[in-house]
């Protein structure tokens, strides 16, 4: 039998959802997998790569905050990820250390399975974070055009280029920002479970009439989701992207093919009945 050994690193890591969606993969395809959750703050990120070095770890996965502060310790970057300048995955290979990031694709596969297709949106897109970078890159690479508002302004230098324009995460960015736009991605880590911070004014929904999705997947249901769909909206939450960047991911790890839409929907039961009871 195949076997894998994988971790994911963050700082916060207890929400994750990770070991439990990558063992449904595991599983599924018959590979023996251990795959561990690793609170890594940013001084210890060095040690961390030492670590897996020398106890022979196959890959592991980055949440916040380290898709960016892992890339000087890479051999690699695949060229969507160098794009992005944001990594989510990590091969190793003899020792060596090559990056990639899933979760523009994982979005797109998300969306798509809501009816949602990427290219030629006009897109909102709120934060600007490694996951933002990774979603504005596929999104124009399918031809969509995207708005990004964010509230550090030394952030959005990154993002700047065709087909992409930026404003601050105001009011009235906001409410100009989703009256343009046929697509809201919610990419910031408001409504978060352990994050503070929320949404306190979502007005600006009243002048919009397109999809929402909310890249937070712990709660089920944030603020921002909760409130889209009082006012009529499809609205949909992070599990979705949250799976397919994990199944594009493990197909990188396991270095192999197989049907992604098949393992996607296998493991969203897996979760939706360990989450939700459904």
């Amino acid at each position: 039998m195949r076997s894998l050994k994988l971790a994911v690193i963050g700082d916060p890591i207890a929400h994750t959802l990770s070991p439990q969606i990558h063992h449904a993969i595991a599983g599924k395809l018959g590979v023996d997998c251990s795959y561990t959750a690793h609170h890594v703050p940013l001084a210890q990120l060095e040690s961390f790569v030492e670590m897996v070095r020398r106890e022979g770890f196959d890959g592991f996965n980055i949440t916040i905050p380290h898709k960016q502060n892992i890339i000087p310790y890479l051999a690699g970057l695949d060229p969507y990820a160098a794009s992005c300048g944001a990594v989510n995955t990590v091969r190793i290979q003899d020792g060596n250390l090559y990056g990639y990031n899933t979760d523009g694709d994982g979005l797109k596969a998300a969306l798509a399975a809501h009816g949602i297709h990427l290219g030629e949106r006009k897109v909102l897109l709120l934060g600007a974070g490694g996951a933002a970078l990774s979603i504005c890159r596929k999104a124009v690479e399918t031809g969509a055009e995207v708005h990004l508002l964010c509230r550090d302004p030394r952030k959005a230098a990154a993002f700047r280029g065709p087909h992409v324009t930026i404003g601050a995460m105001d009011r009235a960015g906001l409410c100009w920002g989703a009256s343009q736009a046929d697509l809201l991605i919610n990419a910031t880590p408001l409504g978060m479970s352990g994050i503070p911070d929320d949404f306190t004014d979502l007005s600006f929904l009243d002048g919009f009439s397109g999809a929402v999705c909310d890249i937070v997947y712990k709660p089920a249901e944030t603020t921002l989701f909760r409130e889209s769909r009082q006012r009529g909206l499809l609205a949909m939450n992070g599990l979705g992207m949250l799976i397919y960047q994990a199944v594009y991911a493990f197909s990188i790890f396991l270095g192999e093919s197989f049907d992604l839409d098949e393992m996607a929907a296998h493991v969203t039961k897996v979760m939706e009945q360990s989450l939700y009871g459904g």
